[in-house]
């Protein structure tokens, strides 16, 4: 084979891992899978995605939110609060995405997607 074709095609490659590298971690980061991954200290709004745990119960408030428990892919349990009505659905709803903030014991959700 020619050095030429050799040069060329080691490039695609290490252009190819290093595409894959930065898509999986973009996407890890994008998605902030972990309550770990929060700022308590921060009120910036970031996505997770969650699993509901429906058997903990939903506990609806006064003003019209509600309050439930949800596990992140680390397994850390937390209590979700939100001030609006919950998307139809909810209750059968298996994962979600929430947008929100942690406040250390618990997270404070500004919007809620079905998965």
């Amino acid at each position: 084979m020619n050095k030429n074709v050799k040069i060329i095609i080691g490039a695609i490659a290490v252009l190819f891992i290093a595409y894959v590298i930065y898509n999986v971690y973009n996407t890890a980061k994008d998605g902030t899978e972990s309550f770990g991954n929060f700022d308590t200290n921060s009120t910036a709004n970031k996505h997770i995605k969650v699993e509901l745990l429906k058997e903990k119960g939903i506990t609806p408030s006064a003003g019209g939110g509600a309050s439930f428990f949800v596990k992140d892919r680390a397994g850390i349990i937390k209590k979700v609060t939100i001030e609006k009505e919950l998307p139809p659905g909810f209750e059968n709803a298996v994962n979600i995405t929430l947008m929100g903030h942690l406040h250390g014991d618990y997270f404070h959700a500004t919007e809620i997607t079905l998965e």
